[in-house]
């Protein structure tokens, strides 16, 4: 036996040890919050330094911006002759000189010619022309113009500060025609300024963006080159500590920025580019980069080393979409906060130290009367209630534990056995019935009864347990009040006290009565020994009254759950008729395999244990696994035809068709009014009434989806398409908010206007309301762990789109809609707070279109390794949903074709071969069938022929 330290001894050393858990925990929580507060202030700079980035970028480019605009105003765009335009010379070097980054405005003409101007210090030395002066040169014009007789040719001009020419010299091979490049087409299609994506100037070998605009006129595009070299030595003075990372990336992982800027650049046989982000071999800034995380502090080793980090995402030159990638050495960041914690530790080890004497002393006054207490406590622990005397102590909490004790000594014989049997009985009737055999115990009762009030009639109470014997007068089973009120009560219990009975009303704590407990009297109704007794016996009946409540809320909590739920599911049932009652067969068909599963005593499922809790969870997730079924659209889930919406569009192309026929008898009595030959107009119009005729019969016979579209009539629908028909009406009047919007995503034309036949337009493309559904495996909102690719858009109308259906009605993106319904049930269940023995109801109800091989959705589990509810869900949901007949979209299956495909699904590894072969075995299918399928669906079924299909049996030779 190990030996024991005295009591004394655990107080002096629980006290000191208790100094020294005090001091380490507030070490400890000094040092994290140190910690905390750094990687905080970290977290804070980062996002500062980006807003601060942007901030720098953003002054780059906005003075810019004013220079353009005010070039683009100038008569300098509509000068023809070169001459003329080298006048304005002083207008373009005041424009370099007021923007300290520019490194070349120029201007490029709608007739391929150009004029720009640059710093001479801005170029390399080896690509300046070879011309006399030019050491005193500031300037390099370089222009593209045109002679007397038009022909084209290039010049290059070197000036000095003052715009005095020093020379010039003629560049046949310079001959660049600014229409060709990206910034002269997309500033002509707009009317305010285009910024390009940052790239390496070509003569400068700068990085830097173009800032260009169209000239008032429209006949010229102004542009500036904006270095962006100066950003690099910025950042770097930006750094937290000496051994910070910093570097400014593009969405593709160009580095913008760098502190040392050489590094920017990679040479390439096509000539200098921006280099990648690996390229600069930082293993930090890349490690950094593949988390992919943003705008959070992520903690990260490299080479052994810890890192604090941060990807803040900005808007580099006021659009282009950048991030700041930011990296902290650990040990710079927190050397500070270590320092402090080993100056604290020793001050606190000091301070222990000295404080141990007193704990001892302390240990030895608490602890004499504590072991007085202690051998008075040992004896009650033997059950000696009466041998407790109590015990002084100079203490006054342990005066008031004495005198708690003593009051205890006399109550626990009392209550020990009632508390077991209210605590430990989960059934109301069974723990009723051992609370009443206690009480007869207890006080020394003969005989005695509970009655609980009728839920209906608050009136009436019937006897619900029962215990003793009540000699020659038994207790009646049911009792009335002749007035539900406190005088109704009294009158009850004036005549069964004058049987000899005590009656006791039963209140939980809002006082609603309950019942009535009777007890036999020991004497005289008011004798004055038997006053105790009667409050022993009011106090006891208040904690039968809570548990009594407690076990009726927990039944009715219950009961209302599983009406809600199934509230739930008969409202997905009645949202549509194509899920028909799908949403409350299968969970009675589930709860049947299940039952299965609780019988089998001998097969693949006799350790299987189904108790209440595991039935309860099931029995949830069931009448549940397809609630998301009410956030699906109507339009996907009633979609009958492969144009229709809210309705039909068929009726739309079919008034277009009207039109094509009304337009060929028109061509006719034209012809006719024209003088053309009756015969001949009349062959033709005939000729193209029934193209219509055999076209319209096309689209509408590939609307119904009905066969699979081959190639031959999907090319005769693009065909189709290519028809031109006249529109004469504003089709953006009459129209909603939201519609307005679509269309506003397609350039207006003039009326009338050809417009074809069949089309796929930008008004077709219906946006997410919010955002696609986190299903993406990189989405940082998943964190469901789904595995789909949500479509771009949340609905697509296009006509063509809809009409090259290959199969069925549905597009990809409705497809995805209906598959979404599952989605939204994982959501909604995981966003309930399940108890702990509810917590697999989400997994059981969202799991059962996942597959054995793992090639479902919408996790893409492998369903051969989750939980056997999870795949009795699976086989369920798709039994029920082949022999359905209330589904307007198809008729119910016969037995043997839905069991045989069920067994080509195992056999694909679709479905659990286990759990269909337990559908086989125990008769649930035969079960299910008489209940639910029609007469004409019950056919003959071959068992053994369906496990060979399955693959669950060999065939007999």
């Amino acid at each position: 036996m190990r030996r024991a330290l005295s009591l004394q001894t655990l107080i002096a050393l629980s006290i000191v040890g208790l100094m020294l858990i005090l001091a380490g925990v507030l070490l400890w929580h000094g040092a994290r919050g140190a910690d905390r507060v750094l990687v905080s202030a970290v977290r804070d700079t980062g996002r500062q330094l980006a807003l601060t980035t942007e901030e720098r970028s953003r002054r780059l480019i906005d003075p810019a911006r004013v220079v353009v605009r005010l070039l683009a105003r100038d008569d300098l765009a509509s000068d023809e002759l070169l001459a003329d335009r080298l006048e304005d010379l002083p207008l373009l070097a005041g424009a370099l000189e007021t923007h300290e980054v520019a490194s070349a405005v120029f201007i490029g003409y709608a007739n391929g010619d150009f004029l720009l101007l640059r710093p001479v210090d801005r170029v390399a030395e080896d690509r300046l022309p070879r011309l006399e002066g030019i050491a005193r040169a500031h300037y390099l014009v370089q222009a593209v113009a045109r002679d007397p007789r038009g022909q084209r040719y290039g010049e290059w001009r070197l000036y000095d500060e003052a715009l005095e020419l020093l020379g010039r010299r003629a560049m046949p091979d310079y001959d660049f025609d600014p229409r060709t490049r990206p910034w002269y087409r997309q500033a002509q299609s707009s009317v305010d300024e285009h910024l390009t994506s940052p790239y390496v100037f070509f003569t400068t070998r700068e990085i830097g963006v173009t800032l260009s605009r169209r000239s008032a006129d429209g006949r010229a595009v102004v542009g500036l080159d904006a270095s962006l070299a100066d950003l690099g030595a910025e950042i770097a003075s930006l750094r937290l500590t000496p051994g910070t990372r910093l570097a400014v990336v593009s969405q593709r992982d160009r580095v913008l920025a760098h502190p040392e800027v050489q590094r920017l650049l990679v040479d390439t046989p096509a000539g200098p580019r921006l280099a990648q982000l690996r390229e600069l071999e930082d293993p930090v800034l890349s490690r950094l980069d593949a988390l992919g995380r943003q705008q959070e502090a992520v903690r990260f080793r490299v080479a052994g080393e810890a890192w604090f980090g941060m990807r803040l995402p900005f808007q580099a030159m006021g659009s282009t979409q950048a991030h700041l990638l930011l990296a902290v050495p650990e040990r710079e960041m927190l050397a500070g906060t270590r320092r402090l914690l080993w100056q604290r530790s020793l001050v606190a080890g000091g301070l222990v130290l000295a404080l141990l004497p007193l704990g001892i002393w302390v240990g030895h006054r608490l602890g004499e009367p504590l072991y007085s207490l202690a051998e008075q406590v040992r004896a009650l622990a033997g059950f000696d209630f009466a041998g407790y005397r109590g015990t002084a102590s100079p203490v006054r909490e342990v005066q008031q534990l004495s005198q708690a004790l003593e009051g205890m000594a006399g109550s626990i014989a009392d209550f020990q056995r009632m508390t077991r049997t209210l605590s430990s009985e989960p059934r109301l009737e069974t723990m009723l019935a051992g609370i009443l055999d206690d009480l007869l115990r207890i006080t020394d009762s003969r005989h005695g009864a509970i009655y609980l009030v009728d839920e209906v009639d608050a009136s009436r109470f019937a006897c619900v347990a029962e215990a003793g014997s009540g000699g020659d007068a038994a207790l009646p089973g049911q009792l009335a009040l002749t007035a539900v009120t406190d005088e109704g009560l009294a009158t009850l219990s004036g005549q069964l006290e004058a049987r000899g009975y005590l009656v006791q009303p039963l209140c939980n704590r809002s006082g609603h009565r309950l019942g009535l407990l009777l007890l036999a009297l020991r004497g005289e109704p008011e004798a004055e020994d038997d006053r105790p007794w009667r409050r022993f016996v009011e106090e006891l009946s208040g904690a039968a009254a809570v548990a009594i409540e407690m076990r009726r809320l927990l039944e009715g909590e219950k009961r209302l759950l599983d009406a809600i739920v199934e509230l739930i599911a008969a409202a997905t049932d009645a949202k549509s008729p194509h899920t028909g009652g799908h949403c409350s067969r299968v969970p009675q068909l589930a709860e049947m395999l299940l039952q299965g599963v609780a019988r089998d005593r001998t097969g693949p499922f006799a350790a299987e244990t189904v108790d209440e809790e595991r039935r309860t969870a099931f029995h949830l997730a069931a009448w549940l696994h397809d609630c998301g079924k009410l956030t699906t659209p109507d339009e996907v889930m009633e979609k009958a035809t492969k144009l229709e919406t809210r309705y039909n569009r068929i009726h739309e192309i079919r008034t277009r068709f009207e039109v094509l026929w009304r337009d060929a008898e028109v061509l006719y009595w034209r012809g006719r009014a024209e003088g053309g030959e009756t015969e001949v107009l009349a062959e033709a119009r005939d000729r193209r009434q029934a193209e219509l005729q055999a076209a319209w019969r096309l689209v509408a016979e590939v609307n119904l989806g009905g066969e699979r579209l081959d190639e031959a009539r999907a090319r005769r629908l693009e065909e189709i398409a290519e028809w031109r028909w006249w529109r004469h009406f504003d089709d953006r009047l009459g129209v909603s908010e939201d519609e307005a919007k679509r269309l506003a995503r397609e350039p207006e034309v003039a009326l009338p206007a050809a417009e074809p036949l069949l089309a796929d337009r930008p008004r077709h493309l219906i946006d997410w309301a919010v955002k696609p559904p986190p299903v993406a495996p990189e989405d940082p909102d998943n964190r469901w762990g789904f595995d789909m690719r949500p479509p771009e858009v949340a609905g697509h109308q296009g006509e063509l789109y809809n009409l090259r259906v290959a199969r069925g009605t549905l597009n990809d993106v409705e497809r995805f809609r209906i598959q979404e319904h599952i989605v939204q049930t994982i959501i909604m269940l995981d966003s309930l707070p399940w108890p702990a023995h509810l917590r697999q109801v989400p997994a059981i109800a969202g799991n059962h279109h996942e597959r054995v091989d793992g090639q479902g959705y919408p996790r893409r589990l492998v369903l051969a390794e989750a939980s056997l509810e999870e795949r009795i869900m699976a086989v369920a949901d798709v039994f029920e949903a082949l022999t359905a007949v209330d589904r307007p979209y198809k008729p119910g299956m016969t037995l043997s074709q839905s069991l045989s495909i069920l067994a080509s699904m195992v056999r694909d590894g679709h479905l659990d071969p286990v759990v269909f072969q337990l559908l086989l075995d125990s008769g649930v299918w035969r079960d299910y069938a008489t209940r639910f399928l029609a007469a004409e669906q019950i056919d003959r079924v071959d068992i053994d022929a369906l496990k060979v299909q399955a693959g669950l049996a060999r065939p007999v030779s």
